[in-house]
């Protein structure tokens, strides 16, 4: 087995592979993620069934978490979740706490290692073949026995609130947890669901570039939107931007409108081409799966407020 030191150095080159990987592929199968080569040999970051792993041919303690795609509104095999101080919960495998799994994150708990997490956001095209978005690192940093359970941080300065501390601190540290879990879980994890449910396109412009695409809320999160991917469309940044401004509104049968003004205005190719064309147009690209598919009645009180802002 490697020293912590060894073993810090492997986990750094997979963050590094999969840092490399990313530049061309924004989401993994399980097969992509079990091609990672380090001192001549391939390994495996993934399990075949299980959600936790460990690469069992250099250690014993576990290197990679996941969380399986559940459809919205599906029951999930395991509820993690997010706990009274901000920040993320890992389910342990079944109740036992002595199973291999669990003493596998125990170790990496212990061993303050970094870890990946690996989640669900729907299937390949075609395929039961789940795709995964990789957070990386991630560190145990707690357990709670009683609930059969890890404490995951996403940044080494999230800490667990100590129950002693005066509620002002505590409220503190909770504000701050939420915000780096907002930050680097919930925003990244809608976006991920969101434009895959796309097929990573533009749903007014068909623009194909993942790179370029944003997840836009049709009810905002600051107004109590939800993370559904019905709540989402996949827009690039030109239409992104002008959805969220109130230059185009989509009405609850994706259809497309621009505001009379901008229709007015006579600028160059950009918006002639990229805007003003768009008017009447149905949107190009949703989803296939009817419960990913924008919600009317949401879009019905979006397009409401584009309306008053014409």
């Amino acid at each position: 087995m490697l020293n912590d030191q060894e073993e810090l150095a492997f986990r750094e080159a997979a963050f590094a592979w999969i840092r490399a990987q990313q530049l061309t592929k924004p989401f993994f199968t399980r097969e992509d993620l079990s091609q990672f080569s380090y001192g001549g040999t391939t390994h495996r970051l993934i399990g075949l069934f299980t959600g936790i792993w460990k690469v069992t041919a250099v250690s014993n303690t576990a290197i990679a978490i996941s969380t399986a795609y559940v459809p919205d509104g599906a029951k999930r095999p395991y509820e993690d979740g997010e706990g009274p101080d901000g920040l993320q919960r890992y389910k342990w495998r079944g109740t036992d706490p002595n199973q291999s799994d669990n003493r596998a994150l125990r170790r990496a708990m212990e061993r303050n290692l970094p870890m990946f997490w690996l989640v669900g956001i729907g299937f390949l095209p075609g395929t039961t073949q789940q795709l995964f978005d990789v957070r990386y690192p991630v560190y145990l940093i707690g357990e709670e026995p009683a609930e059969h359970q890890f404490v995951v941080a996403l940044e080494q300065d999230q800490k667990i609130i100590p129950s002693g501390e005066p509620v002002a601190v505590q409220e503190i540290v909770k504000r701050y947890n939420e915000r780096i879990v907002k930050a680097r879980y919930h925003q990244p994890l809608f976006r991920a669901r969101v434009i895959h449910a796309y097929e990573e396109r533009c749903a007014v412009c068909r623009l194909p570039f993942t790179e370029l695409l944003e997840a836009a809320h049709i009810r905002p999160d600051s107004q109590g939107g939800s993370t559904k991917i019905s709540n989402g469309m996949s827009l690039c940044k030109i239409h992104h931007g002008a959805y969220d401004a109130d230059i185009i509104g989509i009405s609850p049968d994706y259809t497309i409108h621009v505001r009379d003004s901008v229709l007015a205005t006579f600028d160059g190719p950009t918006l002639q081409h990229s805007i003003k064309e768009m008017n009447g147009e149905t949107l190009r690209q949703i989803p296939k799966e009817a419960a990913s598919k924008p919600d009317r009645e949401l879009l019905a009180e979006r397009y409401d407020k584009f309306l008053s802002a014409s």
